[in-house]
């Protein structure tokens, strides 16, 4: 930029974009803040930062998912839905890093945390209601646990559209009178039958995080020291029982009552 002066000052228009002023990685770089010199916290920062990242990029597909099946756009749901697993994935790999940390490296700097928990998540309340838990046995024991009141981003979510929710209508749309009318032969070949399969290979992550996580618990404080913010291990056990689409589920039960050779029942509405 030239100014009335004849002086030329360089401005960021005037530079070649760069790595790192694209991702910003010396502020990123710059976030990780040990509070003790105990050389194993870093990595219990890394991990932690990059699943709040991973839980971004969950929320922001979730919500593109959302608006895709109310846009009976399925075939691209399931593009962005295997995605969504891919990311799953990486952040079940991610956490199990965390076994390598020992006790006594935890313990070490576990003081200094305060009453600083991953259970504060907004995102971690975000994507779960989101993507369809939302039952009153859940949002009681958010609760309890939050001193009475839900946390600002789960009533936030509660005022959206879950992916369950819109996966739920789509499936009217497309004719299904009942869940376990979907496994059946000519259904297996449908987009809808592979999104749903999806679905559950994503409540199945999920589950797979959370029975982990309860095991990381006690492979590094035991099961009867309570988290950093006060989290009893049994909250964190009973979270095991969650689902969100569990009508994928319990129509599994429907076509094992069914007799040999039959398909389940197609009355009633998917729901």
């Amino acid at each position: 930029m030239v100014t009335a002066t004849g002086r030329r000052y360089e401005t960021a228009a005037d530079r070649a974009l760069t790595y790192d002023d694209y991702l910003g990685l010396t502020t990123l770089l710059g976030l990780q803040r040990p509070l003790s010199t105990h050389p194993d916290e870093l990595h219990f920062i890394v991990v932690h930062q990059s699943t709040e990242l991973w839980f971004k990029l969950l929320a922001h597909d979730l919500r593109r998912i959302v608006g895709l099946l109310d846009a009976d756009r399925l075939p691209e749901a399931c593009t962005v839905m295997r995605r969504v697993n891919g990311a799953m994935t990486a952040l079940l790999a991610q956490m199990r890093s965390l076994r390598d940390l020992p006790p006594h490296s935890f313990h070490a700097f576990r003081g200094l945390l305060g009453g600083a928990s991953g259970f504060q998540s907004g995102q971690f309340r975000e994507l779960e209601v989101c993507s369809g838990l939302r039952d009153e046995g859940y949002l009681r024991d958010l609760r309890a646990v939050c001193g009475g009141a839900l946390p600002g981003a789960v009533v936030r979510s509660l005022g959206q559209r879950s992916v369950a929710e819109a996966h739920r209508d789509a499936a009217r749309r497309a004719g299904l009178g009942d869940w376990s009318a979907l496994y059946t032969e000519e259904r297996a070949a449908t987009t809808l039958y592979v999104l749903s399969e999806q679905l559950m290979d994503y409540d199945e992550l999920w589950l797979r995080w959370r029975t982990e996580h309860v095991a990381l618990v006690r492979r590094v404080i035991g099961g009867s020291t309570r988290g950093t913010g006060g989290t009893a291990i049994d909250y964190l056990e009973r979270t095991l029982r969650h689902r969100f689409f569990p009508y994928l589920w319990e129509s599994r039960d429907t076509l094992a009552a069914a007799p040999a050779g039959e398909e389940g029942p197609r009355g009633g509405t998917a729901g």
